[in-house]
């Protein structure tokens, strides 16, 4: 297949130390280097420091206006621009809120073929304010309308496109390498933590992943059962995203209830060992795009506590306790019944899921598929074009 340069712009920079997009670019951009394409990242220096990215990708940094509303879209304008040096067949744009440029990127990138990958209906975030939704409705609407060809990464968004915006995407989930090997239990000492004793919860402090929600339901749980918590500690890690005072309120609630820790952001292999051996994991999110950390756990085999959204049972299968969204009894409820299942079950749980993520999120398929979608856009070979377009072609 023809060689490409690809230019990827929207993401926070590489390597990927927290936020799902990060980790999608990470996995997608090293395939495409495999494949002996020309791929290169933009970045923006203050998330990725001294760091560099993997072999081969290459990464490049813009200005931009470092504040919650203004970093993403000024750190996508200055790429834009830059990226004209590069001459790039494809111009790659990940979120909705980037995509609130491709018009931009069509009129200054003429003769590159654009894409979009729609990660998350980002304006149902309850970080933003009224306005900043409307950007982003915006963004969704110009994700769907004004590329070339727009990704998604889920099965409830490919749905969603097409329903609200009338968009025919194209469904490509995330790509995820499948760990190697179990990580030790050595850091777990470090934070007085044992092996399939503690829940775990990892994700964004903000309000749509409702932690908030998850420690008043371990509050009523260690009511309800204390003894079955008494040494199962609530572990949370994680970092805000321009939500301080959100972080603040949480770590008062937190401070009022025994056994609720904060490890804060954590990465690479303590992060792995985190996941790795929690008894199980929770994610009591409100609204979600397909989330990473939801894969990872179930690819070390852990069972989840899960709201019971579509785009939540495509990420983990069927190793899983369901709970209603917003409703801290019923989560309560799901962390009972979690933490009394016999061992045995739990992990009969966790090899559904993991079975599960081996077959939807395979890393090679994945990349085969943005791979095809990217020749088809590009060079135009029948042989890469749907069975439908042939079709159609030969009416």
């Amino acid at each position: 297949m023809t060689s490409m340069t690809i230019a990827m712009i929207g993401q926070k920079g590489l390597p990927a130390r927290s936020g799902g997009v990060e980790r999608h670019v990470s996995l997608l951009a090293s395939g495409l280097v495999s494949r002996g394409h020309r791929v290169v990242v933009y970045g923006r220096r203050w998330y990725v420091g001294n760091m560099q990215a993997s072999a081969g990708i290459e990464q490049r940094f813009t200005s931009g206006i470092h504040t919650k509303h203004l970093d993403a879209i000024t750190h996508t304008f200055t790429a834009l621009f830059d990226a004209r040096k590069l001459h790039p067949e494809i111009v790659h744009l990940h979120g909705v809120g980037t995509a609130l440029l491709a018009p931009l990127a069509r009129l200054i990138h003429p003769r590159a073929k654009i894409v979009v990958t729609f990660h998350c209906a980002d304006s149902g975030h309850a970080k933003w304010n009224w306005f900043a939704k409307r950007m982003l409705r915006l963004g969704e609407w110009l994700a769907c309308r004004l590329p070339h060809r727009t990704i998604v990464v889920s099965q409830t968004l490919l749905k969603d496109c097409l329903s609200r915006y009338q968009c025919q995407g194209a469904y490509i989930s995330h790509p995820f390498a499948m760990p190697d090997e179990m990580p030790d239990t050595a850091s777990l000492a470090e934070h007085g933590l044992e092996k399939d004793q503690y829940l775990l919860f990892v994700g964004r402090l903000v309000a749509n992943k409702q932690a908030h929600l998850l420690i008043e339901a371990y509050a009523e749980a260690r009511k309800q059962c204390p003894e079955l918590f008494a040494r199962l500690p609530l572990v949370i890690v994680g970092g805000g995203v321009w939500t301080d005072a959100y972080v603040k309120w949480l770590s008062q609630l937190g401070a009022a209830v025994p056994g609720v820790m904060f490890l804060g952001e954590r990465f690479g292999k303590e992060l792995a060992a985190l996941q790795a051996h929690a008894m199980a994991h929770v994610f009591p999110t409100s609204t979600e795009g397909l989330s990473y950390s939801m894969i990872e756990a179930a690819a070390f085999k852990r069972p989840s506590v899960i709201t019971e959204l579509p785009q939540n049972r495509e990420a983990i299968g069927c190793g899983s306790v369901e709970v209603r969204v917003n409703d801290a009894k019923d989560l309560a409820r799901g962390l009972i019944e979690i933490a009394s299942l016999p061992a045995n079950v739990r992990t009969k749980m966790g090899e559904q899921s993991r079975a599960h993520v081996e077959k939807a999120f395979h890393f090679i398929d994945r990349i085969d598929d943005v791979d095809r979608l990217y020749h088809e856009l590009v060079v135009g070979d029948e042989r890469l074009t749907s069975q439908l377009k042939l079709a159609q072609k030969n009416v």
